[in-house]
């Protein structure tokens, strides 16, 4: 008999991981919501060694042509089974392999890198033990979010955006990461930094670390200026042209003239020669006093957006929206507030933050389940709550494009959008639909063995065969019209159930599975 609810674990569950399964609410109900948070907030520094020993093991095909355009370029066909290799990589053995591979290679293998990041992201959002941190490094690459299109250096160089920048910050803290990411390859690239010059200063970093990394576009004050200090309400126009000319001359080692020791290696670096030295009065503070000292007037900047009172409400709100749904409950976001300044100094400044709205108060278990799973999350939920096995496969890259939700796919640095309303669309639901029937019926990308999973009565009752499904997948029942269609359908693809086991397979039962994660009650976590 399902249940009518789903119980306070599996809504914290959901709220919390890419999908609750049976035995994560078993396991919650067994050590206590406060034991499990503890532990998802103290994971190792790299995988698990379980994930690890899998994505070493990896294969994903690659294949192309020869190509003879000599004497410019040429190479020969490839037709093989590869490991993850850009995944092992430094940072600058992937800016220099990028190069060496661009433009002179198949645009497969140009895209190689990326197709590597994206299928380890599906397979650790759907494998990985601590789904926690994977929540998290889901929200932190979507706030500072990049787009691929960029160029193909670029996407390769998103491998150390994700692995070195931001996850290792998940938990630490804000401030730290922040100069993490100004500093990162990727981002310089992407928001131009790396080119700004002394004569003419980029503003696109400048603007968007305070629109949409910091203070928040619901502060910008336009182009007011004079004498008054607004800093205390929010940011100018004048704060951000002098914000950039602070972080001019942060930029990447790409063969500038004037960085003989440095090369072409993706490096950060301090150019002098970039730097536009005339920055002054920003967010209070007169940048003027630093002149002359490198990196510190672009470091005061990161200093003075960190600890703005903005930030921590525009940032925190944010965070609970993402965990609760389009209206968070007032309480949690006070306490993640307080949280956020208590302990801004802290190493660990975002842990205890986590640590505020998942225990500070029992609104992480309390309904309604109001938050919509965006089409990857609804991919990774269902993979995770029917046993399903990802694969390192190249179309996980762009799996997911004509729903807007391909990895690094949202081409403005706004990140995509967080509210319901805009993945609830018709048009949007019939292409994920089209995606979870096809991997429900065990892709070659995902595969799960349903009917071994099945008890074998449930494979002769298209009713108890629903039943057990959306038990597992949703954990309480759905509405009585839902649960009718679905034993409907479920009859009509298993045959006379009993005398016709050749229906008893993957591709048609993985048909129900793929129903039950369309309907509301899956789709709503």
């Amino acid at each position: 008999m399902l249940a009518a609810a789903p119980t306070i674990e599996r809504i914290a569950l959901n709220r919390t991981t890419f999908g609750a399964r049976d035995i994560d609410v078993e396991s919650v109900q067994r050590i206590g919501w406060t034991a499990w948070v503890k532990d998802q907030l103290n994971p190792p520094a790299g995988d698990d060694p379980t994930l690890a020993s899998y994505l070493s093991a990896q294969r994903m095909h690659i294949e192309y042509p020869a190509y003879d355009n000599s004497p410019y370029y040429s190479w020969p066909a490839v037709n093989e089974d590869r490991p993850l290799q850009y995944l092992a990589m430094s940072a600058t053995q992937i800016w220099v392999k990028s190069h060496k591979v661009y433009p002179a290679n198949d645009h497969r293998e140009l895209a190689r890198g990326f197709d590597e990041l994206s299928a380890a992201l599906v397979i650790r959002n759907t494998h990985s033990r601590y789904q926690l941190r994977e929540v998290m490094t889901d929200f932190w690459l979507n706030h500072f979010s990049i787009s691929k299109a960029k160029d193909y250096h670029l996407q390769n160089m998103l491998i150390a955006f994700d692995r070195d920048v931001i996850r290792p910050n998940v938990f630490g803290n804000f401030r730290k990461m922040l100069e993490a990411v100004a500093t990162s390859a990727a981002m310089l690239k992407y928001l131009d930094n790396a080119d700004s010059q002394a004569d003419q200063p980029n503003e696109n970093y400048a603007r968007e670390l305070m629109e949409l990394h910091t203070l928040g576009r619901g502060v910008y004050l336009g182009k007011l200026t004079g004498n008054t200090d607004l800093s205390a309400k929010g940011f100018t126009d004048d704060d951000i042209i002098q914000a950039s000319r602070a972080f001019s001359g942060w930029t990447i080692a790409q063969n500038q003239y004037n960085l003989e020791s440095h090369r072409d290696t993706g490096e950060f670096v301090f150019n002098p020669a970039q730097h536009n030295d005339t920055a002054g009065r920003c967010l209070g503070f007169d940048l003027a006093t630093l002149k002359g000292q490198g990196l510190a007037q672009g470091r005061k900047v990161l200093d003075l957006v960190a600890q703005h009172p903005a930030t921590a409400n525009f940032v925190c709100t944010k965070l609970c929206r993402r965990l609760f749904g389009d209206a968070p409950p007032a309480a949690v976001i006070e306490r993640a507030v307080t949280a956020w300044k208590m302990y801004a100094d802290s190493p660990v400044q975002l842990k205890r933050v986590m640590y505020a709205i998942l225990i500070g108060g029992p609104e992480i278990g309390q309904g309604p389940c109001e938050k919509v799973r965006r089409p990857h999350e609804r991919i990774v939920a269902l993979a995770r709550t029917i046993d399903g096995l990802v694969r390192a496969d190249p179309l996980w890259s762009s799996l997911l494009r004509g729903a807007s939700d391909a990895p690094f796919g949202w081409l403005t640095p706004d990140g995509r959008p967080d509210t319901n309303e805009f993945w609830l669309s018709a048009a949007m639901n019939i292409e994920i639909w089209s995606q979870l029937r096809y991997l429900g019926g065990n892709s070659n990308y995902l595969s799960a063995d349903i009917v071994a999973q099945t008890p074998e009565n449930a494979l002769k009752s298209p009713t108890l065969f629903v039943e057990y499904w959306v038990g597992r997948m949703v954990g309480y029942t759905l509405s009585a019209g839902a649960m009718a269609a679905l034993v409907s359908a479920t009859a009509k693809i298993m045959g006379d159930l009993v005398n016709n086991p050749s229906y008893r397979n993957n591709y048609f039962l993985g048909d129900i599975v793929a129903m039950i994660a369309s309907t509301p009650e899956f789709v709503n976590r």
